[in-house]
């Protein structure tokens, strides 16, 4: 199932759960997202697919500076 996100939901339509939780607002609106939790990836995760993607697809430390205009202090 992917991700659902739902735009604009007034904090008074919330479930009172979820209200009492995390400290909503009823009259502000906010952005639900409804995410299956096996699909939830860390920022590490995320961050060595990344680099492992861009490795494979030759992207080397003079590469990203000549991207980026600015010098890289980390390699991939």
């Amino acid at each position: 199932m992917p991700s659902t996100i739902l735009d604009n939901v007034k904090g008074s339509d919330l479930p009172k759960i979820l209200t009492d939780r995390i400290h909503i607002s009823p009259d502000k609106s906010y952005t639900v997202i409804i995410q299956p939790q096996e699909e939830r990836q860390t920022l590490q995760r995320i961050m060595s697919k990344i680099s492992r993607n861009a490795k494979a697809r030759g992207i080397t430390p003079d590469v990203l500076e000549n991207i980026l205009g600015e010098t890289v202090s980390h390699i991939l």
